[in-house]
């Protein structure tokens, strides 16, 4: 009975080196953190405050002078909504803000919490609708 190989010497090889490129390609996204995030935040359109997200160190948190009242967490790299006293509660479902063009908003507040600028992440397409 013949013994049947399943791969030769240079199906290793390209696997080799398909695996070796992919491995190159990822390292960036692995290791390179140059993130520069700017949190926006406005209240009836006027600009409450800007702030750099990648250089807060440790936890901050904001109470915003509005009807009815929002609370606003800020941490190294990311911001999110943690209180309203809205009905619906969207803003706050909206969880963490941590890539360019995440946004969270509460319409009876008429608050705006906006997250611009460059994350190795920010060219993935947002695939979470609510």
């Amino acid at each position: 009975m013949k013994k049947i190989k399943l791969f030769s010497r240079y199906d290793l090889l390209v696997l080799i080196a398909i695996s070796a490129i992919a491995t190159i390609l990822l390292l960036p996204n692995v290791f390179g953190n140059n993130d520069s995030l700017t949190a926006t935040i406005t209240v009836d359109g006027k600009v409450v405050e800007t702030v750099e997200l990648n250089r807060i160190s440790g936890v901050r948190e904001m109470s915003l002078q509005c009807t009815p009242a929002v609370k606003v967490r800020m941490e190294t790299g990311k911001i999110c909504v943690i209180d309203a006293d809205c009905e619906d509660k969207l803003c706050v479902n909206c969880g963490w803000l941590d890539s360019d063009g995440a946004m969270a908003v509460c319409l009876p507040a008429k608050v705006v919490v906006s997250v611009d600028g460059t994350k190795a992440d920010s060219k993935v397409p947002d695939v979470i609708t609510y």
